[in-house]
């Protein structure tokens, strides 16, 4: 009994839940879609949850998982109180899984934005942001398929980039663009883009068994310096800036060797940088390969394989240095030589030489070819 007492007298003096809100009080955002036209009007799309629809039910019509209200305010503190005008909830962002902005605005850059949400601790920068080459009202309203909500439907794709890669998280936060401001290095944000001539709004869009059409894909990637976008960059760019910066740990190659074709899984990847000279930086990796796929007519030898490691060797060498002449071209420090001592403010001077060093461990279920 004394116990029970003790125990009624410490909750008398607990302060409970006295910051809680009703949920019927919340609106539960998922996406949040961001353009400024030329005049400097802010146009927002809030995409917010419907409960009752996401629910496990197997009875009924299709309800539409997620709604999407849209705003302008001259300015972006002012977006905010727009809310109250079509909205009657309360903003609830913490379930929010990444924010999409407008091409436009990107290349205008994003300190503005940057500094509203830096400013107010309910607003996450630790969350995706990605670039729409298309109206980011077409992007925010398509209805996605396996997925019903569309802003987690994005962020398990860019979970699922990361994993195919090995990266624990894609720098590709709007915290990454602000932290990147003071460096020479570049950061590579996904671009996205709708596919189809007019957006999939309507729950109909189960019925169409190609789910391709009217739906969204990843395409290249927008290159941010001082957090303003100065360019896009193609995937094969965009993955190969995630090797060479020590972000990946597995990419999928293709090389020839004797005029066929052999796709390989480049599995443990290692990078080490070694200083040569003042003026010459080597670039050394090291991999190991399992064969996905091998076009050869030839059974596979001790031979064989080596000449395979051998030709992945150079031709991922040539690779690099396209990288590197290509970032030389745009200007844009890639491989963050201008971040490290040696490269400060003259990063374009320094010679990069690269040594490539490969192991194929991972032969497959056959070694002789069907014929």
């Amino acid at each position: 009994m004394r116990k029970l007492l003790a125990v009624l007298s410490i909750m008398l003096i607990c302060a409970g839940c006295w910051d809680m809100k009703e949920i019927n009080q919340l609106a539960i955002v998922d996406m949040i879609a961001i353009d400024r036209d030329k005049q400097g009007t802010f146009h927002a799309y809030y995409q917010i949850l419907n409960p009752p629809s996401i629910e496990a039910r197997r009875s009924g019509p299709a309800k539409a998982a997620v709604y999407t209200y849209a705003i302008t305010a001259p300015t972006m503190g002012s977006m905010l109180e727009k809310t109250g005008a079509v909205m009657s909830r309360n903003l609830y962002t913490s379930h929010l899984q990444c924010y999409v902005v407008s091409e436009r605005m990107a290349r205008e850059g994003l300190f503005k934005m940057a500094n509203y949400l830096e400013n107010y601790k309910e607003r996450r920068t630790n969350v995706y942001a990605i670039v729409s080459e298309d109206p980011v009202s077409e992007v925010i309203n398509t209805f996605t398929l396996l997925d019903r909500v569309p802003g987690r439907n994005i962020r398990l794709l860019l979970d699922w980039h990361s994993r195919r890669f090995g990266i624990k998280k894609l720098p590709t936060r709007m915290k990454d663009i602000v932290e990147g401001i003071p460096f020479s290095r570049p950061t590579i944000v996904p671009v996205i883009q709708f596919t189809g001539n007019d957006s999939a709004a309507l729950s109909d869009r189960l019925e169409d068994i190609k789910a391709t059409s009217k739906s969204l894909s990843f395409k290249g990637g927008a290159v941010f310096i001082k957090a303003k976008m100065v360019g896009k960059v193609n995937d094969e760019i965009k993955n190969t800036y995630y090797v060479l910066n020590s972000y990946a740990t597995r990419k999928q190659e293709t090389f020839q060797i004797n005029g066929q074709t052999v796709d390989v899984a480049m599995k443990v990847v290692q990078l080490k940088r070694i200083w040569a000279t003042k003026d010459r930086l080597q670039i050394r990796l090291d991999a190991t390969m399992g064969i996905i796929n091998n076009e050869q007519d030839v059974r596979l030898t001790l031979r064989n394989i080596e000449d395979m490691e051998r030709e992945f060797n150079n031709a991922y060498k040539k690779k690099c240095e396209q990288f590197v002449s290509f970032a030389k071209e745009k200007n844009w420090d890639l491989l963050g030589i201008g971040d490290m001592e040696q490269g400060r403010n003259r990063w374009k001077d320094v010679q990069v030489e690269f040594i490539i060093h490969s192991k194929l461990t991972a032969l497959g279920n056959t070694i002789t070819p069907y014929e």
